[in-house]
């Protein structure tokens, strides 16, 4: 009598990913994906994952260029990530301002006057620094920016936000940009 519960249990156990909801599915397939090295098929293949919850939510198929990527399931082995070299972020001054360091926030690593600025087809801006820094707008930021004066009139502090990323805020000027560092 022990046997056949034993193996009616195994049984049960081995088909339990059969029954994994999409949500487990998109976390399996994007898992899948950590091997891939280059940044835009890594992300085009994290897009395809979630394939099985926009079939669930009725919305259109992701491409086939996306869930193409995704590597099969079962065991496989997926090569650990390239070693990247940290970037090297910009010196910071003994001053701090705001409340960042309440929330594990670090001083600003600039307070200096533009040299340059300009923006792109999409309204994407890139400014210099006078200290040689070149910062760029994050594209996926909401609003942009609409200076007008000369670069030379807006000085910039450049603030250490949240998950490792940086806020651009204009002196006098109302909010702030998400930015990455160029140079």
């Amino acid at each position: 009598m022990t046997r056949p519960i034993v193996w009616s249990a195994a049984l049960l156990l081995s088909a339990l990913p059969a029954f994994a909801g999409p949500r487990d599915d998109v976390y399996a397939g994007s898992a899948r994906c950590a091997g891939i090295a280059d940044d835009r098929a890594w992300l085009d293949c994290f897009y395809g994952s979630a394939q099985p919850m926009r079939a669930r939510l009725g919305l259109a198929p992701a491409p086939a260029s996306q869930t193409q990527l995704v590597p099969a399931s079962g065991p496989t082995y997926a090569p650990p990530a390239p070693a990247r070299a940290p970037a090297t972020p910009p010196p910071m001054p003994e001053s701090s301002t705001g409340f960042g360091h309440l929330f594990g926030g670090k001083p600003p690593v600039s307070d200096v006057r533009m040299a340059s600025y300009s923006f792109d087809a999409n309204g994407i801006f890139t400014v210099t620094l006078e200290d040689g820094e070149v910062w760029q707008e994050s594209r996926d930021w909401p609003t942009h920016a609409d200076w007008k004066l000369p670069a030379s009139s807006y000085y910039v502090s450049i603030l250490p936000g949240v998950l490792d990323s940086y806020d651009l805020k204009v002196r006098g000027l109302k909010g702030y940009f998400k930015v990455h560092r160029l140079r």
